[in-house]
């Protein structure tokens, strides 16, 4: 999938539709798989890291309405996309119709969090 036509996927006025937009208008890097996965199982994982984040204060976008799409979706196989934000730096999940032709879903996960993690382990 070209930049250019992901970008159109990401047309309406959700914020985490919005800022994964714009990271890519900007350059960041972006990849879609080729494998497929049941909505339902990502669902599942998607819950979990909810939880997660949720306990460390990690602060996401779109995360709620994402878990929620994609339980509702069932067994139907997605593809999985991701763009990585270096500043500031985030991690967008994406979640795409098989046919590459819709995002259904879109999660935002702040990664500084990450990056002061990490300073804190090499001090």
């Amino acid at each position: 999938m070209e930049r250019a036509e992901l970008i159109s996927l990401l047309v309406d006025d959700r914020p985490v539709h919005e800022a994964c937009r714009s990271a890519l208008e900007e350059g960041s890097p972006f990849h879609i798989d080729d494998d497929l996965v049941p909505a339902d199982n990502l669902a599942r994982t998607y819950r979990r890291r909810q939880a997660h984040t949720r306990e460390r204060g990690i602060p996401t976008r779109g995360l709620v309405a994402a878990v929620e799409t994609l339980h509702a979706l069932g067994e139907q196989p997605l593809r999985l996309g991701r763009v990585n934000q270096s500043d500031p730096p985030y991690h967008f999940q994406l979640f795409l119709a098989v046919d590459g032709t819709s995002v259904l879903a879109c999660i935002g996960v702040d990664q500084q969090h990450q990056a002061r993690r990490l300073l804190a382990e090499n001090l």
